[in-house]
């Protein structure tokens, strides 16, 4: 019963602060009902597919830098997971993949040429199911567990942001709220994991430690 209150108020905040940062944002843009950049469509499916993407040739000097393959991943080099929260280590290439998905949307949306919702809608998919692979590598139960909690965590909010914005192109963010929000949901949640894990004594510094060693 105690865990399902605490569920529940988890759920409850993590609404409340969506719904917040919906409400004081710019609205989003309407989505491109023009041709799409072939070019950015087929970087984008062959990003989300095992399939080896062909870099436009002009992707460089339009977007400034040139990608690189991180950790067998396609990804722009200088990108991370663009939080002050602290998230597991394991997610750094997974983000760098994603920072690359968004640049190629971008890229498409700078010819004059957006890409669909679909496209965002793939890369963000992908992020999730790699975070959710990469905490699969811990081989201790409780880290696993805290760490595809903030996997979870992680995803919902990157999706809550993207279908706010209408899943077009990413424009400037006021990723603090959102960040906050995570956080708070991630203790809650964690502690909620905690009771059913181990014994209240289990300190919970320690479990967020393992959550993000």
């Amino acid at each position: 019963m105690r865990r399902t209150v605490w569920t529940n108020r988890a759920v409850a905040a993590a609404a409340i602060l969506t719904v917040a940062s919906a409400a004081l944002a710019p609205a989003a843009s309407a989505a491109g009902t023009g041709p799409e950049s072939a070019q950015a469509r087929n970087m984008i499916a062959a990003l989300t597919t095992d399939a080896a993407p062909v870099i436009p040739a002009d992707f460089e000097s339009v977007i400034g830098y040139r990608p690189t393959v991180v950790d067998g991943f396609l990804a722009n080099p200088d990108g991370d997971c663009s939080s002050p929260v602290t998230l597991p280590a394991e997610f750094d290439s997974a983000c760098k993949a994603h920072d690359l998905g968004y640049d190629v949307l971008r890229y498409a949306d700078r010819a004059g040429e957006p890409l669909g919702p679909w496209a965002r809608q793939a890369i963000d998919a992908q992020l999730g199911t790699r975070m959710h692979d990469a905490c699969g590598s811990r081989s201790d139960s409780v880290a696993r567990a805290g760490c595809s909690t903030m996997a979870d965590i992680a995803i919902g909010f990157v999706d809550a942001n993207s279908w706010r914005q209408g899943y077009v192109t990413p424009g400037p963010e006021p990723v603090g709220i959102y960040c906050a929000a995570a956080l708070f949901v991630g203790i809650l949640l964690i502690g909620v994991g905690m009771l059913h894990w181990r014994p209240r004594t289990f300190a919970l510094g320690q479990l967020l430690r393992e959550a993000v060693a």
